[in-house]
């Protein structure tokens, strides 16, 4: 937890090869800037260049295989975070990758946005929708729903049509308006079945929107997914440091010996 007077980190781990998508990388510091000021710094990190094969992680995390092979460096970049003396871990992809297993390998706070966006959701209204950006994101993003066990609040995952992968979506920020024509005409239809509340899952798109002044849609509010994020972040280090909260470790983070993240972490973290 800081120290009295310190400013709160915050590790901001995208999926995504972020030498590639630049402008997304610049949007989420600038926009991580305006939200939070000076109450705590949001560092972002992507993944090595080379990581995908030269294809976009929308194309190759749909396969099981190639989702655990490629993610799972983000358990040891959490535990870095950790060591390197971070106030918090957030998990910048809506498939969620291995939030149980950080939670039981770190004790700081670890914030995803998919859970954030859909308790952060929950308070707007009865309903959520989320709108992703390929079929592959919706059915990773309908898996994490269901585990968060918050289906009966969600009243469907959809995806654009036409889909659009990141490498897309990126390109779009210098001409946004097919983008968000296209996620507008899935929200009214959301918003016309009964959804109250519109989340953007998947972070290209979310940070675009947010770019593009887009926070309502047929009444709806769209939201800022990244900023309901940080924002949860910073709240979790707050209440650890001050009420002593803390994830559970007798059963879903069990961890009877506080060495055995030491013991088993190969420190390859990249």
């Amino acid at each position: 937890m800081p120290g009295k007077g310190s400013t709160p980190r915050i590790w901001h781990q995208s999926v995504n090869e972020l030498d590639h998508l630049e402008v997304y990388k610049r949007a989420l510091e600038a926009h991580a800037a305006e939200i939070l000021g000076d109450d705590a710094e949001v560092v972002v990190h992507g993944l090595p260049s080379g990581s995908y094969a030269g294809a976009s992680a929308t194309a190759v995390l749909g396969n099981a295989f190639a989702y655990h092979r490629i993610l799972s460096r983000v358990i040891d970049n959490a535990i870095m975070a950790e060591r390197q003396g971070y106030d918090a871990f957030v998990i910048g992809s809506f498939s969620e990758p291995f939030l149980r297993e950080i939670r039981s390998a770190v004790d700081i706070p670890v914030a995803s946005l998919t859970e954030s966006g859909l308790l952060v959701g929950c308070s707007l209204g009865s309903y959520v929708a989320l709108i992703s950006n390929a079929p592959a994101v919706q059915w990773m993003t309908k898996v994490a729903v269901d585990k968060h066990k918050l289906a009966a609040r969600v009243l469907e995952v959809a995806a654009m049509d036409p889909p659009l992968d990141e490498p897309q979506l990126a390109r779009a920020y210098a001409d946004p308006a097919p983008v968000i024509a296209n996620f507008r005409a899935a929200a009214e239809r959301l918003v016309a079945r009964g959804a109250d509340v519109i989340i953007p899952a998947e972070g290209v798109l979310a940070e675009l929107l947010v770019r593009h002044g887009v926070h309502r849609i047929a009444g709806a509010p769209v939201m800022d997914v990244f900023a309901v994020t940080w924002a949860y972040a910073l709240m979790q280090i707050r209440l650890w440091s001050k009420a002593q909260l803390g994830v559970g470790r007798s059963w879903h983070h069990r961890r009877d010996d506080a060495a055995i993240v030491a013991r088993f972490w190969q420190g390859d973290a990249q």
